[in-house]
């Protein structure tokens, strides 16, 4: 495991075990939330968000975090290990919801200075509305996904203890 691809819906942990692992094997860890959001949840450029991940991904050694399957292209072919969180949807739902009160009540920056609020929580903006929309697609692609892309070794942990697992292996 040289360089990590983290994969899963929001709320999954893919940050936090990305940094766990990062931590443990002493390999630079990349966010793609932060590379592709811009202050005041304005999408960087298209490619400019393509060199930063081309950047990233240069040396013998990383961590990606994140989806953005448009940009798959320039991270799959290079990784060696993909780690799919695949954890149930109540699951993911009662961390995003949990996440997203905690970041509102403390203000807590993230994603280049950007920050969750009461009426983009209620908003069709929300991350709850986004773990609802994509959790069926993420699991669709990526188990087809897994079928098709043969040069990495894939690791699907589909609950909290496989998690815990993994991240005591590392």
């Amino acid at each position: 495991m040289k360089r990590i691809v983290i994969i899963g819906t929001c709320g999954s942990g893919k940050t936090t075990l990305g940094n766990h692992l990062a931590k443990n094997l002493d390999y630079p860890v990349t966010d793609l939330d932060d590379l592709y959001w811009l202050p005041n949840w304005t999408r960087r450029p298209t490619e400019e968000f393509a060199s930063l991940i081309k950047e990233a991904t240069l040396s013998q050694t990383w961590i990606i975090c994140g989806n953005q399957s448009r940009f798959r292209h320039l991270i799959w072919p290079k990784a060696d290990t993909i780690i799919w969180l695949d954890l149930p949807l109540h699951t993911l739902l009662w961390r995003t919801f949990r996440r997203a009160l905690c970041n509102i009540r403390t203000k807590k920056a993230f994603c280049n200075g950007n920050y969750e609020s009461f009426p983009r929580f209620l908003s069709r903006h929300s991350i709850i509305v986004w773990v609802l929309k994509s959790f069926l697609r993420h699991r669709r692609d990526y188990l087809a996904e897994m079928k098709n892309t043969e040069h990495v070794k894939w690791i699907h942990a589909k609950s909290v203890k496989d998690m815990k697992f993994l991240k005591e292996r590392s």
